[in-house]
């Protein structure tokens, strides 16, 4: 009986103590929004060679770090100093994104540049190796109030998206 004991005690200690690469990354979401804002804090530094290398491996197979850096200092220098940025939503992608597989979270972000005024940022995160990493960036300009083509934004939520397989229709 106590060999049993112990073996449960030795047990419980080393489940509690497994290390976060056994974590799941949906039940990670406070560590992507974490990430997602020290990666793009980096971004905003002009840090653009450490925000690569903060990127996750599948960011590095597609775009090499020199051209990172070009498209970032191309896009973000001219705007200026980030004023203000409000997280709009999250959205997990368990069955991978945009033709990549794997686990990812797509932030989007309400951001006032000094220069550019109101613009939407999209920061992409892919869960590798028990944590996430930076997987793509994107910013632009917001519409004007005047133009009703772009949809509202959706609101701040935790959102699983998956896709069903389609059965076929009993006849």
């Amino acid at each position: 009986m106590k060999h049993a004991l112990l073996i449960a005690g030795i047990f419980c200690f080393l489940f509690a103590t497994m290390p976060k690469v056994l974590a799941s990354a949906e039940d990670e979401i406070n560590s992507a929004l974490a990430t997602s804002k020290a990666w793009v804090a980096q971004i905003d530094a002009g840090q653009y060679d450490e925000s690569y290398a903060a990127g996750s491996g599948a960011m590095h197979d597609k775009v090499p770090q020199d051209r990172w850096a070009q498209v970032l200092k191309a896009l973000r220098v001219p705007w200026g100093p980030v004023v203000s940025r409000t997280q709009v939503n999250h959205i997990y992608k368990p069955n991978g994104y945009e033709g990549s597989e794997g686990e990812f979270m797509v932030i989007t972000y309400d951001t006032s540049f000094a220069k550019l005024g109101a613009a939407t940022e999209v920061v992409v995160l892919r869960w590798e190796d028990g944590k996430w990493r930076g997987a793509g960036y994107n910013a632009g300009a917001k519409p004007s109030p005047d133009d009703n083509s772009a949809p509202p934004p959706p609101e701040s939520t935790t959102e699983v998206q998956t896709q069903e397989h389609v059965k076929p229709q009993p006849q």
